[in-house]
């Protein structure tokens, strides 16, 4: 199957799309938290997250919310889900480091 002629560069410009919208969205999560509206700041880092699920600032600052909330278990996955990013994003594939499970124990205090 061909593709169009465009096609690869309007995949990209949505993803540079995603990318700024999801550091909007964890710029005004971080206004919010720094206010003290820790449950609004969620919801933004939610959005971030949702426009680009691999937005690491978000997965990080939504699992400091999470924590600070005492949603240990849920904070704890987006901190597991940070350092498979962070491996797959150095260069470390499935065979070199299989990854980390949701069983790992993470200590982020």
């Amino acid at each position: 199957m061909n593709t169009a002629p465009g096609n690869k560069n309007l995949i990209l410009s949505f993803t540079v799309k995603n990318k700024k919208i999801a550091e909007f969205y964890n710029r005004k999560g971080v206004e919010k938290a720094d206010e003290g509206n820790l449950v609004e700041a969620l919801s933004y880092f939610n959005k971030a997250i949702q426009a680009d699920p691999t937005c690491i600032e978000a997965l990080f600052n939504r699992a400091t919310i999470k924590a600070d909330l005492g949603e240990f278990a849920e904070a704890r996955k987006d901190f597991t889900k940070i350092t498979v990013l962070n491996s797959t994003a150095s260069g470390n594939n499935s065979d070199k480091n299989p990854g980390i499970d949701q069983n790992t124990k993470i200590n982020f205090f």
